[in-house]
């Protein structure tokens, strides 16, 4: 029981904050893809896929990162670092969860097979650009903001068209700009261990980084909805989603502890939700 406990820790399992963030830049695409009304199977089969995904992208993360999370006080006690989980057993489960990513490539489109790939290679490169980027946070959004709704896009409409890249970078925008809010709670231990990350490189302009981030991320998302013309309920969720931002930059300006920086990480959810709210409701009206 100790160490199947382990593999659920590795994997996130109790902490379903990133699925859903993974999961709603898809939504986003689907509904967009689909007229606001994609199919039921379909939203399935992406959500499926946004668990599999996250799941293996913490599991490689944990595993190239091991010795450095025993330095952060917030990732010392992660299965691998602690001892709970043993280096064989987590390579294991991520080869595992990889097969099974692949296995639902099966159910979809060519095109958004090599699109899903090219997420998959961003995602086991991403904890190396740690090393490397001072800004990770924008490599990151590749996988987890940008892939997603181009797969969805490709899916419903068999190709890629300029609303679908709109939302994309909308998506890549807004997982830098979450990121970067996350980015606080570790910003002392990352610093102490020489990590690479946005909370050190903008130091105390980082609320300017979250801003215009926050403010890029809604305007590629107003443009994908203009394009569509979604002219009704969705300006309105963008602009719910553009207040939120600023709302953000504000509060990291003011300053807040990293119990407070994770607070406002996990509150993303909800805007992503309420975007994805503005597309349901204009519905039929797309074309």
């Amino acid at each position: 029981m100790k160490t199947f406990s382990a593999i659920l820790d590795l994997i996130r399992f109790r902490r379903p904050v990133g699925t859903f963030l993974l999961f709603m830049p898809a939504l986003w695409g689907l509904l967009a893809a689909w007229g606001g009304r994609p199919p039921f199977s379909m939203v399935l089969l992406f959500a499926t896929g946004a668990f599999v995904m996250r799941s293996a992208g913490c599991a490689i993360n944990d595993i190239l990162d091991r010795k450095v999370d025993g330095k952060v006080w917030r990732t010392r006690t992660r299965p691998l670092p602690s001892g709970r989980l043993g280096l064989k057993l987590a390579w294991f489960v991520f080869v595992a969860l990889s097969l099974v990513a692949a296995s639902l490539l099966v159910f979809l489109h060519p095109l958004t097979r090599w699109i899903a790939l090219a997420g998959f290679g961003a995602t086991m490169v991403y904890p190396l650009m740690k090393r490397f980027m001072p800004l990770p946070q924008i490599f990151m959004g590749i996988p987890f903001g940008m892939t997603a709704p181009l797969m969805a896009w490709a899916e419903g409409r068999g190709s890629l068209a300029w609303p679908a890249f709109m939302i994309a970078l909308g998506g890549l925008f807004w997982a830098a700009t979450y990121d970067l809010v996350y980015a606080i709670a570790d910003r002392a231990d990352d610093i102490k261990a020489g990590i690479r990350s946005g909370a050190v490189t903008f130091g105390d302009r980082l609320w300017l980084a979250i801003l215009l981030f926050g403010c890029s991320s809604a305007c590629f998302l107003w443009s994908a909805g203009s394009d569509l013309g979604l002219n009704r309920f969705y300006p309105w969720s963008v602009g719910i989603f553009l207040v939120f931002m600023v709302w953000q930059a504000f509060l990291v300006r003011k300053g807040i502890p990293p119990e407070g920086a994770l607070s406002c990480f996990k509150s993303h959810v909800w805007v992503g939700l309420i975007v994805a709210f503005g597309i349901w409701f204009e519905g039929p009206v797309m074309v």
